[in-house]
C-alpha cells in the first residue's frame, strides 16, 4: 500500500521536475516472470525513483545496509521494497548477513519478482560508466542454479541519460534495452561457475553501455557539450520535435567517439576549434541570445496570438504562482541549505519538493475548505497540481517570447553583429561536417 502510494506521488512528482522526460524501449520489459532490471548509476535516490514510477511492475531494490540500523527506518524501507545490502567499507561487521541478503533475492526471483540493481555499485555525477561489479550475474545465475534453470530469468539493461541531474526543469531520456537471456550461459556457468559469472557481467557491461552516453576522458567534456549546442540545435531544426530525445541521444554518442577521435590524431586542430567555439559561445552569452535563434532565419514571435495567451491565462498563472511560490521557494531554500554529496543535490530537491508542496497544498487546501466548505476544499487540492504546471509554463513562454522580442530588436539595431553571428556559426557547422565526413572515412 505504502509503495504504491509513493509510487503515485513520485510519479506526478518526476513529471512536473523534469522538463522533458523521455523513455525508449518500454515495450521491451516482460510482462511476466523474474526480471532484474540493472541501470547506471549517476543520481542516488531520483535513479530508483524515476525508474519505479515508470516500469509498471512492482520493483524491489537493494540498498545501503547501514540505513537500516534504527527500527523505524527498517519498517518504513521494508515497505517500500528495499532490500539490504552491507559493503566492506561502510559495513565490514554485517558482511555476513549478506548471505540471506542473496537467500532473499533468490526467493523474489523465484516468485517472479523484479529487482533493481546498480551494478556499478556506487553512485556518482559523470556521464561514465564504472566497473561493473558481478553481483548481479551472481545473483541470476545462481538463483537459476538452484532451480534447474527453470526459472527463465531475463536482465533488462537500463541506460538513465540527465541534461543535468541537479537542476529543475532539466531533461532525461531513459533508454532499455532488449532482455539478456540468462539461460544462454547456462553452459558456461555449469562449465565454469567464475568463467560464467564473469561473461554474463561483460554482457551486461556492453548492454548498458550501447544505452548511455559514456565520456572518458573528462577534459572532452567541455567541447563535447559545446559541439551539442551547436549540432543540436542543427538537428532539431531539420527533422521532427517528436522524437528529439533519441536523436539528442544517438547523436551525442557520435559526437563523443569523433572528438576522442581526434584528440588523438589530430589534438591541435581539435583545440584551435574549441578556442573558436568557446568566443561564439561567449558573444551569445554576452548577447543574451540562443544559438537556436542565430540558426533560424526567421524568429517566430506571433506577437497577437502570445498577448492573448498571456492575457487569458494570466488569472490562472497568478493562482498557480501565489499557491505554488511558497513550497518552491521553501524547496530552494531548504535543498541549499542541506549538505549532500553532488549525487544527492537532484535527487534531494526531488523527495523534499514532494513533501514539502505535498504539505503546503495540504494547508492551502484546508484553509480554503474551512472558509467555504470540505467539497471546495477538495476540488481546490486537486487543481493545485494543474494550476501549478500551467504557472511554469507560463513563466517559460513569457521568458520565450521575452528573449525572441529582443532578439529582433537587436536585429534591428545591430543587424551586421548577428550577420557576423551567423557566418561564425555557418563557418563552425561546415569545419564541423568537414571533419564528420573525415572520421566517417576512417570507420568505414
Amino acid at each position: 500500500m505504502l509503495y504504491k502510494l509513493f509510487k503515485w506521488l513520485f510519479y506526478f512528482t518526476t513529471k512536473a521536475y523534469f522538463r522533458s522526460l523521455y523513455i525508449q524501449g518500454k515495450h521491451l520489459v516482460p510482462k511476466k516472470g523474474p526480471v532484474l532490471f540493472v541501470a547506471n548509476h549517476s543520481s542516488a535516490f531520483m535513479d530508483p525513483i524515476l525508474l519505479a514510477v515508470h516500469i509498471q511492475r512492482s520493483l524491489y531494490f537493494l540498498a545501503r545496509g547501514d540505513v537500516f540500523k534504527n527500527k523505524i527506518a527498517s519498517a518504513l524501507f521494508n515497505k517500500l521494497h528495499m532490500i539490504p545490502v552491507y559493503k566492506p567499507d561502510v559495513s565490514p561487521d554485517d558482511m555476513h548477513k549478506n548471505e540471506a541478503v542473496f537467500e532473499k533475492c533468490y526467493e523474489h526471483l523465484e516468485n517472479q519478482k523484479t529487482i533493481l540493481l546498480f551494478p556499478e555499485g556506487v553512485s556518482k555525477t559523470e556521464r561514465r560508466l564504472r566497473k561493473i561489479k558481478t553481483g548481479v550475474a551472481r545473483i541470476a545465475l545462481e538463483a537459476e542454479h538452484k532451480n534447474n534453470f527453470e526459472l527463465k530469468t531475463t536482465i533488462v539493461p537500463i541506460g538513465i541519460n540527465y541534461s543535468n541531474t541537479h537542476h529543475f526543469k532539466s531533461d532525461v531520456f531513459v533508454n532499455f534495452g532488449p532482455p539478456i537471456d540468462v539461460n544462454s550461459f547456462q553452459e558456461s556457468y555449469l562449465n565454469n561457475p567464475k568463467e560464467g559469472v564473469l561473461e554474463l557481467t561483460n554482457a551486461v557491461k556492453e548492454a548498458l553501455e550501447g544505452r548511455m552516453v559514456i565520456v572518458e576522458d573528462d577534459r572532452l567534456d567541455k567541447i563535447i557539450k559545446q559541439i551539442e549546442i551547436l549540432y543540436r540545435s542543427k538537428l532539431r531544426d531539420e527533422n521532427s520535435q517528436r522524437d528529439k530525445a533519441p536523436q539528442d541521444f544517438y547523436l551525442s554518442k557520435d559526437i563523443v567517439k569523433a572528438v576522442s577521435y581526434f584528440s588523438k590524431t589530430d589534438p591541435k586542430k581539435l583545440a584551435t576549434f574549441e578556442t573558436k567555439i568557446t568566443q561564439y559561445l561567449a558573444h551569445l552569452k554576452k548577447l543574451k541570445i540562443r544559438d537556436t535563434q542565430v540558426l533560424s532565419s526567421k524568429t517566430k514571435l506571433n506577437l497577437l496570438s502570445r498577448m492573448l495567451y498571456f492575457i487569458i491565462g494570466f488569472p490562472s498563472f497568478m493562482l498557480g504562482y501565489l499557491t505554488n511560490i511558497i513550497p518552491y521557494k521553501l524547496t530552494a531554500f531548504l535543498s541549499s541549505k542541506i549538505l549532500v554529496r553532488k549525487d544527492f543535490i537532484g535527487s534531494l530537491k526531488l523527495a523534499l519538493g514532494m513533501f514539502i508542496f505535498l504539505f503546503i497544498y495540504l494547508i492551502e487546501a484546508s484553509l480554503f475548505g474551512a472558509y467555504t466548505s470540505t467539497i471546495w476544499g477538495v476540488i481546490f487540492f486537486v487543481f493545485l497540481y494543474p494550476f501549478g504546471l500551467f504557472t511554469i509554463n507560463y513563466r517559460k513562454e513569457y521568458y520565450l517570447t521575452r528573449g525572441n522580442l529582443k532578439y529582433l530588436l537587436l536585429f534591428m539595431r545591430k543587424g551586421t553583429i548577428i550577420d557576423e553571428l551567423k557566418s561564425t556559426r555557418a563557418a563552425l557547422v561546415a569545419e564541423l561536417e568537414e571533419s564528420k565526413e573525415t572520421y566517417l572515412k576512417t570507420i568505414a
